[in-house]
């Protein structure tokens, strides 16, 4: 399966002043690249973040997909063609539903592992100046979601995104959302994702807070 990837974008930390905020560092703001990057284990070389809990072997590319934009165009004004949410890959035909944890795709040279959901933070209702952004993300289920990388490469902008492994069985981001955010009392279904062999220390803790 052949996916379209819009925009591969990348971005600097640098001092941001959002309306009524106090001047932060963030690398929320993110721009397609030109050329061919280099993609590390620990992400695009000419990417950076700025927060703990962002970036990292298991962090290393954020994904959101393109499907999800005409959801957010009724929300918030005047939205950005690309990287909405900070993402490093903007692609069209893969949803939260498709996406399941472990599934493995190629990547120009790269090859690329789903790791673990997106976690929404403040930094995306400070960018809009939408204060309940965040749950408005959490409820929709639309948060998008991480990949690890297995095998680095150089990446360009007209690569496509190929899968080339489904893990077994399957355990999508969406079910993860849903789970996480709609049904966190449903302790059978929370020890159902406590059972999956392929979530990471992140997301089995979160889990493991919810059953306690």
């Amino acid at each position: 399966m052949v996916f379209k990837i819009d925009y591969i974008s990348t971005g600097k930390v640098s001092n941001v002043t959002f309306d009524n905020q106090k001047t932060k560092k963030t690398a929320i703001y993110k721009t397609p690249i030109s050329n061919s990057m280099f993609l590390s284990k620990t992400g695009f070389v000419e990417d950076e973040q700025q927060y703990k809990g962002h970036g990292g072997p298991e962090k290393a590319i954020c994904f959101y997909s393109k499907d999800n934009y005409q959801y957010w165009n009724d929300i918030i004004h005047l939205l950005p063609e690309y990287a909405i949410f900070g993402e490093n890959l903007t692609v069209s035909g893969l949803t939260e539903a498709d996406l399941n944890i472990g599934d493995t795709y190629q990547l120009g040279e790269a090859t690329i592992q789903v790791s673990c959901p997106r976690q929404p933070c403040a930094t995306i209702a400070q960018r809009y100046g939408i204060k309940d952004l965040v749950k408005r993300m959490a409820d929709s289920c639309k948060t998008g979601c991480y990949f690890r990388v297995i095998k680095e490469g150089y990446v360009s902008q007209g690569d496509d995104l190929v899968l080339i492994e489904q893990k077994k069985p399957s355990l999508s981001i969406l079910e993860l959302n849903e789970t996480r955010f709609k049904d966190n009392k449903n302790k059978q279904r929370i020890q159902s994702v406590l059972n999956h062999d392929g979530i990471n220390e992140e997301t089995r803790n979160i889990f493991i807070k919810l059953l306690k």
